[in-house]
């Protein structure tokens, strides 16, 4: 699979490009979306994925800009001349479940765990109109997925999805970037928890090949065992 090592001829590079919305393939049914938004006025990317199957397209997690919930699904059709027909949010935040009004009422089914449908809620939030199983073995159109919940971290209500054919997890922002110099923004964190929850999925899944980070770059190696060492500097 091509797709080995290419993510090594990546830098940097594409987070100071100014395209509001970034694919990038990563293997022949599985592509890298990123957009862009700013905290504490530093402009950030936000990844996502997405999987190709023969029934349609499975998004992972929402644009974080929200003036490209329409355009991530022309650009999907265009390259794939497929729908999106599922999107999943690995957790609440605007940078995952932002779009599920938008996607809810054109008709996409959507999806989340109870407990980030209770916090959406809470908030005045839309959610998502399907409850994640966790630990399922997800099948559709010839390909497999599975969403898992290892632990507190991020936020309470953080998954991880993992492809076990491409042996790919999409972390979300359970990991960091090994670009990262801090935990970003961990009003909703459990710090204490965190470390435990990464040990958990890294002794779950101990021949991963390759982690995509929640934000900024995804395409080094290493990201797990840099989130425990940011974890244990805080």
């Amino acid at each position: 699979m091509y797709w080995i090592g290419i993510i090594f001829l990546f830098s940097t590079f594409l987070y100071a490009q100014s395209a509001p919305l970034i694919i990038e393939q990563i293997h022949s049914k599985v592509f890298v979306h990123s957009t862009f938004n700013t905290f504490n006025g530093k402009q950030y990317a936000a990844n996502g994925m997405y999987l190709v199957t023969k029934k349609g397209i499975v998004l992972f997690d929402t644009p974080w800009d929200k003036t490209q919930y329409q355009p991530i699904l022309d650009s999907i059709q265009k390259k794939h001349l497929l729908p999106v027909i599922a999107v999943f949010a690995s957790h609440s935040h605007e940078d995952r479940a932002g779009g599920f009004e938008y996607y809810n009422k054109m008709g996409i089914p959507t999806y989340a765990t109870k407990e980030t449908n209770s916090i959406l809620k809470a908030n005045g939030k839309a959610i998502a109109t399907n409850v994640i199983e966790l630990g399922k073995n997800y099948k559709i159109g010839g390909e497999r997925f599975i969403i898992e919940y290892f632990g507190k971290g991020h936020t309470s209500d953080n998954t991880v999805v993992w492809l076990p054919k491409y042996q790919i997890l999409n972390g979300g922002c359970l990991v960091k970037s090994t670009d990262a110099t801090d935990l970003g923004y961990i009003g909703e964190a459990d710090v204490n928890a965190w470390p435990k929850t990464i040990q958990k999925l890294m002794n779950q899944y101990p021949k991963i090949k390759l982690v995509i980070a929640g934000h900024d770059n995804w395409k080094m190696q290493g990201h797990l065992e840099h989130t425990l060492k940011l974890l244990n500097q805080n």
